[in-house]
């Protein structure tokens, strides 16, 4: 059975559906010969009309008269031929701005004199931080730091031909410029601004930096004449507003640039990089250069995060270059964070080049266009105190510094570590240590475990569970703020540092340190003694706090995630997030969380936290993004985040009692505000790579520490705001070499081997077994059904029950995304059909399709009358409380299917709603819950008190994990050859196996992919071009699906009829039942060493599919699946057929039976 859909995803545009591997490429130059000395790198521009506009600026400058006379000359000529900018900028400039910039310095000179003396203190420097804005594509920038204790901050604005000038003027105590921090938010991570090109030039006398900003103005391929003007395109409409024009102009430009050829990693060695240049940087630049960008530009397209190289300048001795290349918009405020970097190691640079490239593959350039900074240092122009042998190991560190400050340029303790009471690492790991506090700090505390210990606490006791859950819920909303936990280790620096010297002696790699021990970083290191043990640690804490102060309890909490760290990238260079994996006994009390996962993983990234909590070794789980308009929103889904990703986890642990995997899940939350598609890329492909950092031996990345000690595999799935994102997962996987690649993320497109849940109704098909095999029980088949369903015709859960709904169902109310629809009289069904097909919001359901009593309600409506009277106040609220108002606008509901809605949308507080005050039954008699953890438990069991047959999600959601596993051993089962060939096809143009040479000279199969456009893989489109036995697979595991769930549903209606205890009890008695069982067989050697026969028997002809051993061969399946895999695979065969046919009562007598006859059918058979 296929359910097909036309689907047009919004997701960012990212080559997701093919595996991209580079090209043979040359060899790499070398790249200290690339670099001659900055006025080689960059030729001396000359401007010939130089002279005649500084004769313009001098009159300009005497015509205002402003600066005496008798001084213009000298201020003019001070700006012209001192400063060392060079003609270009002012060949770009005209008189008028530049007689105002000398102005700006001249009173800014007189304002420090004059300041200087209230104080009596004679000025050694000028102060000065201007901005100015010429125009939308151009800004200047004049700051000095200088040594004044001034406070006094003015502000003024003026204009100047016609364009927006904004001066600011106020002086600082020594500190990074101030104005860096600026030129990111307006230019560089400004997502309506184009891509720019940046230079800075400091003085070394005044310590003042100037910086000029400019639009980049690429060049076209030589193969077109002439390209479009796409500013004139757009200026054309003149009623649109700026952002649209922005938009429309970067739409053209795509549109543009994506027929152009892409260039070779040959092209780029040889510097043939014109066509993505900058045409200034293009003309200034020495080929030399130009082959060291190219260089630069392909060692970015090899793995995420930055690339620091540092080289020293051929012509001149004297000179050092530091050279970083990275995705644009793959970080946000990195030139004011690498800045600051140069602050705190006392180092001036003499010329800062930000320069900016076009993707060389001419796709996605607006997200993957490429900056490179360029750094030149001059040893003889550095303070007194920093050596030259000083310098050069400071650029070492400043190397690693600067990849741990990409991945968090701007963290929370940025001031002490600018006084330089924090080393950059340090203030990074007080970062990251604050917020696993906020997550994992026990803030119930002991008192809390006293009193649970003496209450009694029946699992049927709803009202008391009900009571502790809002307890728990309170203790740890109002106690241990995320501002506390931040003040708190600024309170306690000292201690944070000696932490830090632990957590980096156990992760740090010693040899690397021989080479650094002199940067100011190490000097620090060395200088922090660390605890000795646990015993030093509580000494100190005790000395210095008093022992009823929330203070300990934060700072034990940080000493605590230092011991639950087995493994971490923190100390790796290259990285584009910080991630850990933790030992979750360590962190997860049983009181808060009575079974303990398997493994947690920690990430933090700029613009996110993320985290992975598994049960077994073997688990797999959806990765969800989770995303807050506003603060406060993220602060309540902060506080929630840990127990919502445990609950999911233990959820899906649940769900996959039928599968080998156990269950696990990941969540990542954005920082406030982040919600756009690139936004939500962005976030996570980091958390995907820093999570491979340290799963793999990446051998272009330097070793970490793994006190784990043996290889992990993570298996994800698509989730919540990931789904179009599970393509480029897996290309990235094989991209980092990750042997896994292939089963690593389901959920994949054909094109790469996947099964799509929402093509196929695999999780639907789960779900419509328990409501037909509820019909069928019941005798229900020919009875009308009214049935209301959250989660809408736009989703996969909500389309497919739309499909797959029987004839005797009627609609009376659909919830999603935009709104509500509902009407009394029954929704069209034809019209539910069209937009579950088209994949729509039920915003665009046919209003003429109403009878007299229905209704839509949009979330943007306000103050709405609706056909009975209601007056609807606001429609966001009416959506989210229309579950439990339904009754107000309907006479009864049969059947509710929850197909999407946030967590315990149904709890014991509004419980009420769904209970007839008159007859305390249950308004709803049977309920479904297809979406996860819409229901609370507690409340699940109070409505079956009151007689709804209600099947929880744990039970009826497991079709989408099933599918997922059986795509997953297909990847296993299958050589790459024959998955490639003869699983996904020739046919579909997109997938090759050939062999190359790998690294240490043998031949190695692997993927390599041609191009193809994203709109080649429509679902309903290409279903005809997938082979024969991707078919044959497909309706295989859709069979698999159906059998599962029937087998619950049976067992489950048993035992329920039998004993009267509550299905919602009974799936989690069973769930666990199953796993517990089958924990215990993983265990056991018996059956996997001293029965072989039976082994493969069981492998062979129950478990793994006839249709792969037919392609494979048994014994090269078994060969190609490893063994772990194998293992778990027998074990949760065995327990969950076991216990489907027996029931939850495990005794020895009867699963002794139950080998016996299956080892009789093996005799039978051979």
């Amino acid at each position: 059975m296929t359910i097909t859909h036309n689907i047009s995803p919004t997701t960012p545009n990212v080559d997701n559906n093919t595996l991209n591997l580079p090209a043979k490429s040359s060899i790499p130059p070398d790249i200290s010969t690339l670099s001659i000395s900055s006025l080689s790198d960059y030729h001396v521009f000359d401007f010939p009309g130089k002279e005649s506009q500084r004769e313009e600026v001098v009159d300009i400058l005497d015509q205002q008269g402003f600066i005496p006379d008798n001084l213009i000359e000298q201020e003019v000529d001070w700006f012209y031929n001192s400063l060392g900018i060079d003609d270009l900028f002012f060949s770009r400039e005209k008189p008028q701005i530049i007689s105002n910039i000398i102005h700006s310095l001249y009173a800014s000179k007189i304002d420090s004199f004059a300041k200087s003396n209230f104080i009596n203190n004679k000025p050694q420097y000028f102060n000065i931080k201007n901005k100015i804005i010429t125009g939308p594509n151009h800004a200047i920038f004049m700051e000095s730091k200088g040594h004044s204790r001034n406070t006094q901050k003015d502000t003024n604005s003026m204009n100047v031909d016609n364009s927006k000038v904004s001066y600011i003027d106020n002086d600082d105590e020594d500190q990074p410029y101030q104005l860096d921090q600026e030129i990111d938010d307006l230019f560089l991570d400004n997502k309506l601004k184009h891509s720019c090109r940046l230079v800075s030039f400091w003085t070394q006398e005044s310590d003042l930096k100037l910086t000029f900003v400019y639009d980049s103005n690429f060049i076209q391929r030589n193969t077109i004449s002439q390209p479009p003007d796409f500013n004139q395109i757009s200026n054309n409409n003149t009623n649109k507003d700026d952002m649209e024009k922005e938009k429309e102009i970067e739409q053209n430009e795509n549109n543009f640039f994506k027929h152009l050829s892409p260039l070779s990693t040959n092209d780029l060695l040889k510097g043939n990089i014109d066509t993505i240049s900058d045409k200034t940087m293009a003309q200034v630049s020495s080929l030399e250069n130009k082959k060291l960008y190219g260089h630069l530009i392909n060692l970015v397209q090899e793995r995420d995060g930055p690339v620091i190289r540092t080289i020293h300048s051929i012509e001149n001795n004297d000179e050092i270059r530091l050279l970083v290349a990275f995705k644009r918009f793959s970080t946000q405020k990195y030139y004011s964070a690498l800045n600051s970097l140069f602050h705190y190691y006392k180092i001036k640079p003499s010329k800062f080049y930000l320069e900016t490239f076009k993707s060389p593959n001419m796709k996605n350039i607006n997200n993957e266009n490429i900056t490179i900074f360029s750094i030149y240092l001059n040893q003889s122009q550095q303070p007194e105190d920093v050596l030259p042998h000083d310098l050069e190991l400071a650029i070492k560190q400043i190397e690693r510094e600067a990849s741990l400050l990409y991945t968090i340029p701007n963290n929370s303790f940025n001031k002490v570590y600018q006084q330089r009471l924090f080393s950059p690492q340090e203030a990074i790991y007080a970062h990251v240590s604050a917020i696993f506090i906020n997550h994992f700090i026990n803030r119930l505390g002991s008192e809390y475990q006293t009193l649970i210990s003496q209450i009694s606490v029946r699992e049927n006791d709803t009202v008391l569970l009900e009571v502790i859950t809002n307890l728990k819920k309170k203790l740890r909303n109002e106690t241990f703020t995320q501002e506390m936990i931040i003040d708190v280790l600024h309170k306690y620096s000292k201690i944070v540092s000696k932490l830090y010297k632990n957590f980096a002696q156990l992760h740090y790699l010693q040899d690397e340190n021989k080479k650094l021990e002199k940067t100011l970083s190490f000097k620090r290191l060395a200088s922090i003694e660390p605890f000795a043990n646990d015993q030093e640690f509580e000494t100190y804490l005790n000395k210095f706090i008093p022992n009823d102060s929330p203070d300990l309890l934060i700072l034990q909490t940080l000493n605590l995630f230092n011991k639950s760290i087995v493994k971490t990238n923190f100390f790796i260079t290259r990285k584009v997030a910080i991630s850990f994996r933790l030992n979750p006994s360590l962190i997860m009390p049983k009181i808060e969380y009575p079974e303990t996962p398997f493994g947690v993983f920690f990430v933090v990234g700029n613009t996110f936290k993320g985290f992975h909590i598994r049960f077994r070794e073997i688990s797999r789980g959806g990765i969800r993004i989770v995303c807050s308009k506003t603060q406060d929103i993220f602060d309540m889904n902060s506080k929630t985040v840990i127990d919502e990703n445990y609950q999911l986890a233990s959820t899906q642990q649940r769900k996959n009692k039928d599968i080998p995997e156990g269950g696990s899940k990941g969540v990542i939350l954005l920082n406030p505000g982040l919600f756009e598609p690139d936004q939500t890329f962005n976030a996570f492909s980091q958390y995907v790579d820093a999570i491979i950092d340290i799963l793999i031996k990446d051998p272009l990345k330097e070793k970490y520490i793994d006190y784990l000690d043996h290889e992990e595999i993570l298996f994800f799935g698509p989730d919540e705001g990931t789904a179009g994102f599970v393509n480029w997962a897996t290309n990235h996987a094989h991209k980092r070499g990750c042997p896994w690649w292939k089963s690593f993320l389901t959920g994949k497109s054909p094109n790469l081997g996947g099964i799509p849940h929402d093509e196929y109704g695999m999780t639907s098909l789960g779900v419509r077994a328990f409501v037909n095999k509820m019909y069928e029980t019941l005798n229900l088949n020919d009875s009308v059904i009214h049935k209301f369903q959250t989660g809408g015709p736009d989703g996969d859960l909500g389309s497919n029950e739309i499909l797959l709904s029987t004839d005797n169902e009627i609609y009376v109310g659909i919830v999603d995304g935009s709104g509500v629809i509902c009407d009394p009289m029954g929704l069209d069904k034809n019209e539910l059909f069209k937009l579950a097909h088209k994949r729509l919001m039920v915003s665009h359901y046919d209003n003429t399709k109403f009878s007299k009593s229905g209704f839509y309600v949009s979330v943007t409506d306000m103050d709405l009358m609706l056909p009975n009277g209601t007056i609807v106040a606001n429609g966001t609220t009416f959506r989210n409380t229309f579950h439990t108002q339904i009754f107000r606008f309907v006479d009864h509901v049969d059947l509710f299917v929850p197909c999407g809605g946030r967590p315990n949308s149904i709890s014991l507080s509004n419980l009420h709603f769904f209970i007839d005050e008159k007859t305390g039954k249950s308004k709803i008699p049977y309920i479904v819950e297809g979406a996860n953890l819409f229901i609370a438990q507690a409340a699940k069991i109070e409505l079956e008190k009151h007689g709804c047959i209600l099947f929880k999600d744990a039970s009826a959601n497991k079709g989408g994990v099933t599918s997922s596993s059986l795509e997953v051993l297909a990847s296993l089962a299958l050589s790459d050859n024959d998955f490639v060939n003869k699983f996904i096809g020739k046919k579909n143009n997109t997938l090759q196996a050939r062999s190359i040479p790998r690294t240490d000279g043998s031949l190695d199969e692997i993927i390599e992919s041609n191009e193809i456009d994203n709109d080649s893989i429509q679902e309903d489109d290409d279903n005809e071009e997938r082979t024969a036995l991707y078919k044959s697979y497909v309706v295989e595991v859709q069979a698999r699906i159906q059998k599962n769930a029937e087998a619950e549903f049976n067992q489950l209606w048993k035992i329920n009829q039998s004993t009267g205890t509550p299905i919602s009890e009974l799936s989690n008695i069973l769930s666990l039942t199953i796993n517990k069982l089958n924990d215990d067989l993983v265990g056991s050697e018996e059956l996997w060493l001293n029965d072989l026969k039976l082994r493969n028997y069981l492998l062979l002809n129950k478990i793994i599919p006839n249709l792969l051993i037919d392609v494979a061969g048994a014994e090269q399946v078994l060969n190609n699946i490893p063994e772990p895999y194998l293992k778990v695979m027998l074990s949760s065969y065995l327990s969950s057929t076991f216990v489907y046919q027996n029931g939850i009562d495990v005794n020895i007598g009867k699963f002794l039976e139950f080998i016996g006859e299956l080892k009789r059918e093996v005799a039978e058979k051979s």
